[in-house]
């Protein structure tokens, strides 16, 4: 995808002025900045709800646009896994007892190298499995972005 759509900050206001989509209905609504209030109620369609889903329309312009980290709860305890934009595969993501998110590539010689992440404000596994249970869910998707740094 060649061309960079806005997708509004996580916190903070949604401005409407940046985004391309001129006959959206939730444009200029007050509760467009509004995450735990749904589309249909006035957030904005590209604004992640608190689960971090956007409308099912935008999906496709969300993953090409973030690095996004898929955690999903299940019996076997909390899986998470990374999409990178442009790629296909899937990639697990780690943490190290001294508290960095990280997940395993290749360096541009073919070294093995371990690429640290910033997830929000999550710093363990712990926190997302309360966050997720205080939303009843058992899936979750959040932002994150390369560290500059490598564990």
């Amino acid at each position: 995808m060649s061309e960079q759509h806005y997708f509004p900050p996580l916190k903070g206001p949604v401005d409407c002025a940046q985004c391309e989509a001129a006959d959206c209905w939730c444009r200029n609504m007050h509760q467009r900045s509004r995450r735990d209030f749904t589309h249909t109620s006035g957030r904005c369609p590209r604004l992640p709800d608190l689960r971090g889903f956007v409308e099912r329309d935008q999906r496709e312009a969300y993953a090409a646009a973030f690095m996004l980290i898929h955690a999903e709860l299940g019996a076997g305890g909390l899986q998470l896994t990374l999409t990178i934009p442009g790629q296909k595969r899937y990639r697990k993501v780690y943490l190290t007892k001294s508290g960095y998110w990280y997940f395993n590539t290749r360096s541009t010689e073919g070294d093995p190298i371990r690429q640290a992440l910033n997830i929000g404000c999550f710093s363990s596994k712990e926190e997302i499995v309360q966050y997720m249970e205080k939303l009843h869910s058992d899936y979750c998707i959040f932002r994150c972005e390369l560290a500059d740094f490598l564990v």
